[in-house]
C-alpha cells in the first residue's frame, strides 16, 4: 500500500506555490551517507528533515495512544512500516515556515500507511506542534500562513484534474484556528464555501475537517485501530479449540483406562447334582471319551476350596466394558495369573487358554482349561484384563517376581494381588488348596 497527501505550499508573499504529494509506503530507502533517520532521510534534501522529526515523533505517540488500548496487552498489535518521501523533486529547499506548514500532510499521510487506512483523496496544511508536558501521547494541530493563496492551489488543481476527481471523496484537513486566533471557517468563510462549489461542480464531495490536535482526525477519516494479534474472537476460538483437544485428550486418556467388569460366569448349565455355580469348578479327564468331566465341589474344614492334584480346573471369565463404545476402540486384553506359597508367580495371555467363546462385541468371554499339579500349595488364580495394547506379559511376570522377591508365605499372595490391582485396576482372583489326598475330594 501505499498513502499519498496533496500538500500545498505558498511563500509568506503569496507567490512561488506548489502542489506535491508527501508519500509513505513500506519500502525503506538507501542508506543516507549521514546515517540519518531512515523513515525521513528522503525528506533531507528538500529542507523538510527537521519537520520529518517532529512528524516521526507525532505519529509515535499517536500509535502508542492506540496501543494502551489494545486488548490484552500493548504488544498485541502492530503499525505497518512507513517511510516518507514527497514526489516533486525541483521545488528546492523549503523555508522554515513553509515546511511547518507540510506537517500535517507529512504526518497523515505516515498514519494512514501505518494503519492500512484508504480514505479518498486528501488535501492538507497545518503545522504539527508536540506537547511540552512529559508523557502526553496527544499531538496538535497550530495554524499557518498563506492559507488563502494554498486554497486557492487547491481549487486550481480541482479544475485541472476534474475528470480525475469526479466522484470521489476529497477531504481538506486544515488547523482550526487561523493565525490571528479566529476560527479558521470564519476568517476563511468565502474562500472555503467557492472552493467547496468548485468541488460539487466536477460531482465531488468536500469534507472539511478543523482540526486541534491529530486525535481529531478520527471524526472525519474514522477510528485508526491497530490490527490485533489476539482478539477476543480469535482468543475465544483458540480456547475452545483448546477446550476440544483437551477434553479428547482426557477422553482417550480415560477410554483407554475405561474399567472392565469381570466375572465368573457359570461354564455350563446348572444342575441339582453338580450345584454349579460361577466359581471355576474341578474336573477329571476321561482318557474313554477325551474328555473333561466336572466334578462336584469340594471344600476343607474351613470352607476354602479343595482341587486335587492332577485334576484340571475349569472355568470360564466374561470381560465386558462399562460404555460399550470403548471397548470398539480398545478392545480389552485378558491374561491369567497364578501364584502360590511354593512357586513362583506365572503370567500368560488368555489366548493360550481360549477354547470356547472368542468375541461379543462389545466385550470378551474366556473359556480355559489349567491342569493342576500334584503338590501340595495354597494358589491364588488371577484373571487381569487391560486396554493396553502394548502391555507385554513376561515383563509384567518379570516385574512381578522382581517385586516378590525375599517374600515367602502369605505375604506371597496378598503382595501379588495388591500389585496387580495398583498396575491394571480390572482384576478378580480364586483362591484354592491344592492336596494330594483323592479321598477329602470324593469324586
Amino acid at each position: 500500500m501505499t498513502a499519498r497527501v496533496f500538500v500545498p505550499l505558498v511563500g509568506a508573499n503569496g507567490e512561488g506555490g506548489h502542489l506535491f504529494e508527501a508519500i509513505a509506503d513500506s519500502t525503506p530507502p538507501p542508506a543516507h551517507p549521514a546515517r540519518l533517520t531512515p523513515q525521513i532521510s528522503e525528506l533531507f534534501d528538500f529542507g523538510l528533515y527537521g519537520v520529518g522529526q517532529i512528524v516521526r515523533e507525532a505519529v509515535t505517540r499517536f500509535i502508542a495512544a492506540r496501543r494502551a488500548k489494545l486488548w490484552l496487552d500493548r504488544r498485541n498489535g502492530a503499525a505497518a512500516p512507513w517511510n516518507l518521501r514527497i514526489s516533486d523533486s525541483h521545488i528546492g529547499r523549503l523555508t522554515e515556515e513553509n515546511s511547518r506548514s507540510a506537517g500535517l500532510g507529512l504526518a497523515i499521510a505516515a498514519l494512514c500507511q501505518a494503519f492500512g487506512r484508504d480514505v479518498g483523496v486528501i488535501f492538507a496544511t497545518g503545522e504539527v506542534v508536540l506537547p511540552s508536558t512529559p508523557g502526553v501521547l496527544s499531538v496538535s494541530i497550530g495554524p499557518v500562513g498563506g492559507m488563502r493563496g494554498k486554497l486557492a492551489l487547491i481549487g486550481d488543481y480541482f479544475v485541472q484534474h476534474r475528470k480525475w476527481l469526479a466522484g470521489r471523496r476529497l477531504i481538506l484537513a486544515l488547523p482550526r484556528d487561523a493565525l490571528d486566533g479566529r476560527p479558521l471557517a470564519d476568517a476563511e468563510g468565502s474562500t472555503l464555501g467557492r472552493l467547496a462549489s468548485e468541488a460539487a461542480g466536477i460531482g465531488a464531495n468536500l469534507e472539511i475537517a478543523y482540526l486541534g490536535s491529530l486525535d481529531e482526525l478520527e471524526a472525519t477519516l474514522g477510528p485508526f485501530l491497530l490490527p490485533e494479534f489476539v482478539t477476543p474472537r480469535r482468543a475465544f476460538a483458540a480456547a475452545a479449540v483448546a477446550l476440544a483437544l483437551g477434553a479428547l485428550g482426557y477422553g482417550v486418556h480415560w477410554a483407554a483406562r475405561a474399567p472392565i467388569e469381570l466375572a465368573f460366569v457359570a461354564t455350563s448349565e446348572p444342575t441339582r447334582s453338580l450345584n454349579d455355580s460361577a466359581a471355576p469348578r474341578r474336573a477329571r479327564y476321561d482318557n474313554e471319551t477325551d474328555k473333561l468331566n466336572p466334578l462336584a465341589p469340594c471344600f476343607d474344614a474351613q470352607r476354602e476350596p479343595l482341587v486335587v492334584g492332577g485334576e484340571t480346573l475349569i472355568f470360564r471369565v466374561s470381560a465386558r466394558d462399562a460404555w460399550p463404545w470403548v471397548g470398539r476402540w480398545r478392545p480389552p486384553r485378558l491374561f491369567v495369573a497364578s501364584v502360590s506359597r511354593a512357586a513362583d508367580p506365572v503370567i500368560l495371555d488368555a489366548a493360550r487358554f481360549k477354547a470356547v467363546g472368542g468375541h461379543e462385541a462389545p466385550g470378551s468371554d474366556l473359556t480355559a482349561a489349567i491342569p493342576v499339579e500334584p503338590v501340595e500349595d495354597q494358589v491364588r488364580l488371577f484373571i487381569i484384563a487391560t486396554r493396553d495394547p502394548a502391555l507385554d506379559a513376561s515383563h509384567l511376570q518379570a516385574d512381578l517376581r522382581a517385586a516378590l522377591r525375599g517374600l515367602s508365605g502369605a505375604a506371597v499372595l496378598t503382595t501379588t494381588t495388591s500389585y496387580l490391582a495398583d498396575r491394571l485396576g480390572n482384576v478378580i482372583d480364586y483362591e484354592f488348596k491344592v492336596t494330594n489326598d483323592a479321598s477329602a475330594c470324593p469324586a
